[in-house]
């Protein structure tokens, strides 16, 4: 037999036993395969868990009450409840310097003396003065009516009196602009008057803020004035305080519009003093009105397919169930929704978008892993 022909038998001969022995493998993986669909493990795990085994990582958040208000934006200026600039009333050397900058002090404390030995004399010559003057015209008085006196001389009497009441008045007056003192509680400002130093009339003295509260003045557009109500909660940020925020209600509006700007003048009262109050500071405004109830739960949680936007809502069993919902409105990353929610309800946030019906999942504390105050909710 030539090679050729040799060449064609031996390929014959292993083609054929290649597929007897693909046959036989088949054969035997046939009933292992005929099995699988019937126990219903072959592709995921049982209960709705994801393929390899295990439920996805998820977070949880509870929905919370919230509304649908308009929100505005502003940048406004703080300013102290109270705030005062200190003057001498009088001119002279300063005696005494009783406070330092940054002091807190009491309203009557003394802030600064000026000397006054002056007026104290004063002080003393219309006191000693007065009660002569006064006895004079009493005496004078009940002369006139005995006719043991004129009428002149008792007038004349009567009119020392009243310039010696008079006297007396104005140098006690002249002798307490020697001092100043505090008006109200508060926070004393810088001050460079020292013992010695010669003051006049009308040199400031110091600065005194009444830091217990802090009123913010911004301007609202017109087209958002009526939506503004006394009482409504405002937030304010202080200018390069790394973005913590100090919260307060709105205390006054303005009767009218700014007929250039046309804006409407509003100013929020913060209660409580701290670092982020300070007067003349910058604030970067932010307040919602009150508006219709609505639910809010976090941005991430609404999901959305060709259906519409959906939450997946935990069971009490911690079973996953689609509950569609309508987005009102976001802020930031909180989303006011209505739907089949309830408050208190708790829904899968991130890992949502891995969640298929019927896998169950631990109804862990949905306060530990995110939480929106009502009153939270409704500000952002």
């Amino acid at each position: 037999m030539s090679a050729p022909r040799l060449f064609i038998a031996g390929a014959v001969v292993g083609l054929t036993v290649g597929i007897i022995a693909a046959g036989l493998v088949g054969l035997k993986g046939a009933p292992g395969a005929a099995e699988n669909p019937a126990s219903g493990q072959g592709g995921g795990r049982a209960g709705g868990q994801a393929r390899g085994g295990g439920l996805p990582a998820v977070t949880t958040a509870e929905v919370v009450a919230s509304s649908i208000g308009r929100s505005i934006e502003a940048i406004g200026v703080g300013r102290a409840a109270k705030s005062v600039t200190l003057v001498s009333e009088a001119t002279g050397l300063v005696e005494t310097v009783a406070i330092k900058s940054g002091d807190a002090v009491k309203k009557g404390d003394l802030i600064l003396k000026i000397e006054d030995a002056e007026q104290r004399i004063a002080v003393t010559r219309a006191r000693a003065e007065y009660p002569i003057a006064k006895a004079n015209s009493e005496r004078y008085a009940a002369l006139y009516e005995e006719n043991s006196a004129s009428r002149l001389e008792a007038e004349a009497a009567y009119n020392a009196f009243k310039a010696a009441e008079a006297e007396l008045r104005a140098a006690e007056f002249a002798f307490s602009q020697r001092t100043i003192r505090a008006p109200f509680d508060g926070v004393v400002g810088l001050t460079s008057i020292e013992p010695g130093d010669y003051v006049r009339a009308g040199d400031v003295v110091t600065t005194i803020d009444d830091l217990s509260a802090l009123i913010i003045e911004f301007a609202a557009p017109q087209e958002a004035a009526r939506h503004i109500e006394i009482g409504q909660r405002v937030e304010a940020t202080l200018a390069g305080s790394a973005g913590e925020t100090i919260a307060g209600v709105v205390s006054a509006i303005d009767s009218r519009i700014d007929s250039v700007s046309r804006t409407l003048k509003i100013e929020a009262t913060v209660s409580g003093a701290g670092p982020l109050v300070l007067p003349g500071a910058t604030y970067a405004v932010r307040t919602t009105n009150a508006g219709a109830t609505a639910l809010g739960l976090p941005g991430l949680a609404v999901q959305w397919d060709r259906t519409g936007s959906y939450v997946w809502k935990l069971e009490g069993d911690g079973a996953a169930v689609r509950a569609a919902v309508t987005v009102l409105q976001r802020r930031d990353d909180v989303a006011i929704v209505d739907g089949d929610l309830r408050q208190g309800d708790v829904v899968i946030v991130e890992g949502a978008d891995r969640v298929r019906p019927g896998m169950t999942f631990p109804r862990r504390a949905a306060a530990a892993q995110w939480r929106l105050s009502a009153g939270g909710a409704g500000a952002h």
